[in-house]
């Protein structure tokens, strides 16, 4: 089901913004703004996969 292969393909991205932020926040001299950024798109994501979860249990 395409929902289905749209869900896999954001829990992915969601998972690699994760270790993005992680590893940009080990260095002292990071870019809070560019973090910052990432964790907005981190959350959209989560928010598009909760939607997909919630039709896909409809």
């Amino acid at each position: 089901m395409a929902l289905e292969a749209r869900l896999n393909e954001l829990k992915l991205k969601h998972k690699q913004m994760e270790t993005e932020i992680v590893s940009e926040n080990k260095y002292p001299s990071a870019d809070q703004s560019a973090v910052n950024g990432l964790k907005r798109a981190k959350m959209r994501l989560k928010e598009e996969i909760s939607s997909i979860e919630a039709k896909l249990a409809s």
